[in-house]
């Protein structure tokens, strides 16, 4: 019968190839940096799975209407994040600011760049499943219903 053979290098090998004085360091690169506003939530509440992915909104570029089915935290770094809501109200989130996303289909929002650069952000997704999807796009929300104050 065959012995198994393990491919990690030995601990041996590894001090031979970098003796402690000229083992390489690591490379450390910052992607973004924000002053979160509010305590941070319990994110990681029935979650088993974490997604980190950076996007990308070029000027004039939007996210679509879409909702989370975990939380996220995001960080933006660089540009101005207009975010619009369901019942259409507005926020705008610069550079060097942290919000969190709510999940579900109740918090339905669309992100867009308005500026004149490109708009980065920083994004940790906690997935409820490896198999749910980040985002889950949805129709715009129909215009909120306006009571006329004129008589008549």
């Amino acid at each position: 019968m065959a012995e198994a053979h393990d491919p990690r290098p030995s601990q041996k090998t590894l001090r031979a190839a970098f003796p402690p004085d000229q083992a390489p360091g690591a490379h450390h690169v910052p992607l973004a940096r924000g002053l979160l506003k509010d305590a941070l939530p319990d994110l990681s509440q029935d979650v088993s799975y974490v997604t980190v992915r950076k996007i990308v909104l070029p000027p004039g570029g939007t996210t679509g209407w879409h909702y989370h089915p975990g939380r996220l935290l995001i960080v933006v770094g660089q540009g101005v994040l207009t975010h619009t809501y369901v019942d259409l109200d507005t926020e705008t989130i610069t550079a060097g600011s942290c919000f969190v996303e709510a999940r579900g289909s109740e918090h339905a929002h669309i992100g867009t760049n308005l500026g004149d650069t490109p708009l980065v952000m920083h994004a940790i997704y906690f997935q409820p499943d490896p198999e749910s999807p980040l985002a889950v796009q949805v129709p715009p929300p129909a215009e909120p219903h306006r009571v006329s104050t004129s008589g008549g």
